[in-house]
């Protein structure tokens, strides 16, 4: 059963099929709310080279990027009388950038090396310009992705599920950084 779920939605995220063929399920919606949770915690430990944040903090950050999604989601879809598919559109999201962050996974490997790595040295230099490349490819494939999903469930066209995914980007942005 989780193969067939995680190939449908990774139909979704690589733009080949819609959140509304997805199956409606509030316990689903809660355990990809739950592994994407503890994926992005987990992420920046991973990248918190100087041991800044703390556990707590973290946990606030992620509970607060979690309800920002559903907040913003269930708000856009209710002010355009769709609040019916906020399961299917906030699990395809969060199913869809779980897909993207655990493709991060490798970049966030090698971020505490490039953080020490002298970069007039060639390879280094080289190393952070492909890290560079392919950070911008992963950050434009979820936000593509959000704007596919946005555009399917609202219904509309390119330029509002753009805007919507810009909304969704800007307020995860500002909930970040106020924990950070």
């Amino acid at each position: 059963m989780w193969d067939i779920l995680l190939k449908r939605y990774w139909q979704v995220s690589t733009f080949r099929e819609s959140p509304a063929n997805t199956p409606y399920s509030i316990p689903l919606l809660v355990i990809v709310a739950l592994l994407f949770f503890l994926l992005m915690v987990w992420q920046w430990f991973m990248v918190d080279i100087k041991g800044q944040f703390k556990l707590a903090t973290s946990v606030a950050t992620g509970i607060s990027l979690i309800g920002t999604y559903f907040i913003f989601t269930f708000l856009i879809l209710k002010m355009n009388r769709k609040a019916n598919r906020v399961v299917k559109t906030l699990t395809s999201l969060l199913a869809s950038h779980l897909i993207v962050h655990l493709f991060a996974i490798p970049l966030l490997l090698v971020t505490p090396i490039l953080a020490s790595a002298n970069v007039t040295n060639t390879a280094a230099l080289l190393l952070a310009i492909i890290y560079l490349l392919l950070t911008l490819v992963l950050t434009a494939w979820q936000f593509l992705v959000t704007a596919h999903i946005y555009k399917h469930a609202l219904e509309t066209d390119t330029l509002t599920s753009v805007l919507a995914s810009f909304g969704l980007l800007a307020c995860n942005v500002l909930i970040v950084s106020f924990w950070r």
